[in-house]
Order: structure tokens, then C-alpha cells, then sequence
């Protein structure tokens, strides 16, 4: 991989990694546990439930990514980007566009 196309790449994972830590800093009070209001009617609590447990699903698989591109921070500086963790071929450049925190090719996934 040339050095250009190397530092396309972490500039795309920096900026993944930003926006992520942005969403799981701002998503904080979201995930908090509900608090029992006298205000609130029965529909209402069990619809703050389900939002809660939905940004929490959500911040799940934030977290998830969280690691996976600095996973992939970590292999740019290693110097074995863009190979599969499985199988050691290359992963096309077509899919790591889409995906720049992607560990495995198409075949592996």
C-alpha cells in the first residue's frame, strides 16, 4: 500500500473515531437508567424504557466500532493494513472505502 493511499486511510479512521467518541459523549444521559416520575403515565415510563435500552443498543455497537478503529489505527502502524486477520490475502480497496475499520476480505467474512 503506497504512503498516500496509507494516510487516505488514517485520516478516514480519525475521523471515524472522532465522530464515535462524540456519539458516545453526547449519548451518556440518554443510556441512563429511567428514573421513576410521578409525572409520568404507564405508556410514557415504558416508552422511556424502550428509548434507553435502544440508545444503549446503539452505544453497544458504537463501542464495538470504537475498537475496531483503533484496531485498524494500530495494524496502519504496524504495517499490515488492509490484510485479512484469517486468511492473510488482501482486502480490496472497495470495501475498505466503505468500511476503513474492516479486518476481514469479502471471502473471510
Amino acid at each position: 500500500m503506497d504512503p498516500s493511499m496509507q494516510k487516505e486511510y488514517l485520516n478516514s479512521l480519525e475521523q471515524i473515531l472522532q465522530e464515535v467518541e462524540n456519539y458516545l459523549e453526547s449519548s451518556t444521559d440518554a443510556a441512563a437508567a429511567v428514573e421513576p416520575d410521578k409525572g409520568l403515565g404507564r405508556l410514557s415510563r415504558m416508552e422511556a424504557m424502550q428509548d434507553q435500552q435502544l440508545v444503549m443498543e446503539m452505544r453497544r455497537r458504537k463501542k464495538r466500532q470504537l475498537a475496531d478503529v483503533k484496531s485498524a489505527i494500530s495494524r496502519l502502524e504496524m504495517g499490515n493494513y488492509g490484510t485479512c486477520i484469517f486468511c492473510g490475502k488482501e482486502i480490496s480497496p472497495e470495501r475498505l472505502a466503505v468500511t476503513p475499520e474492516v479486518q476481514t476480505c469479502m471471502r473471510c467474512s
